[in-house]
């Protein structure tokens, strides 16, 4: 049974004020990040998927998602490169009607290849409407829609379909505090990566599990420390080079309670750890730095 959307009181509380300070830092990525750790998985992993883009010219899907602890999806693998990912904005209520029924309306469809675009739209409209936010990933076979037929394309990155999108369409929403899976087949490989749970004994925040915990094939980890070092040196083996809401999304979205991991803890741990470089349109990446 699909858990039913955040409360007006939640939309009421966190808002989507931007965090200045960070901007002003040079963590641009992060600005909406907030002062202390709320939820927010959706905005994060929206953006952590759109820098991607930025960075890399492209984002894989399946990456993205097991990297978020969520199932992969099997139509995405088959279609390859005929996969066409779009981005739709909507508010929490109407998602859970188009998670049923699909998209349709009477005027087009509108979605976008930009998560920032869709995720803007949804904060607006749940703030209009305190109804939640909700971004819907559809995916498409992009050799079976064609512009000027199916689609109009109103700018470089915004379609407006002319033709209603069944629910078999969708593959995942991101909610206010998860990203839900609704594809039709996942794939054994790879699997999502597993989310580290802790409990705060006597002040400190300390693993559920009896220490080490297994952190993959090959490590363990006694505390919060050890797990987000491995947490880190993961994404950045992965990516190759990662910017800070790649990392941070990542990291929120496989740790419970959210609240175990302090944004000044996370800083920390990347200047350890990593070098800084910049890359095209001011975007601070960091990677690995050498033993």
């Amino acid at each position: 049974m699909m858990k039913s959307h955040r409360s007006p009181a939640f939309e009421q509380e966190t808002g989507w004020h931007k965090n200045r300070r960070l901007v002003r830092d040079g963590f641009r990525g992060l600005e909406y990040l907030p002062r202390s750790r709320t939820g927010w998985n959706a905005t994060l992993a929206a953006y952590a998927y759109s820098v991607r883009r930025q960075v890399a010219g492209t984002c894989d899907l399946n990456q993205w998602a097991v990297m978020h602890g969520c199932p992969a999806s099997a139509r995405y693998r088959e279609l390859g490169e005929g996969a066409l990912v779009l981005w739709h904005g909507t508010t929490a209520m109407r998602a859970e009607r188009i998670a049923r029924y699909g998209l349709f309306h009477e005027r087009g469809v509108w979605a976008t290849l930009e998560p920032k675009i869709a995720h803007g739209f949804s904060r607006s409209r749940g703030r209009e409407y305190r109804a939640g936010s909700a971004a819907v990933v559809l995916l498409l076979d992009g050799r079976e829609v064609r512009s000027g037929v199916h689609y109009d394309v109103e700018t470089a990155e915004v379609f407006r379909f002319h033709l209603a999108l069944p629910a078999e369409s969708i593959e995942y929403i991101l909610w206010d505090d998860r990203i839900e899976f609704l594809g039709e087949q996942r794939v054994k490989q790879p699997k999502p990566w597993g989310i580290a749970r802790f409990k705060k004994k006597s002040g400190r925040w300390v693993p559920l599990s009896r220490p080490p915990v297994r952190f993959d094939g090959r490590h363990g980890y006694n505390d919060l420390e050890g797990w987000l070092h491995l947490s880190i040196e993961r994404i950045l083996s992965t990516l190759g080079s990662a910017a800070a809401i790649e990392i941070f999304s990542v990291l929120y979205a496989t740790i419970d309670p959210w609240e175990a991991l302090e944004h000044e803890v996370t800083f920390r741990a990347l200047e350890r750890l990593c070098h800084v470089s910049r890359r095209r349109r001011g975007v601070k990446l960091f990677s690995l730095a050498a033993e």
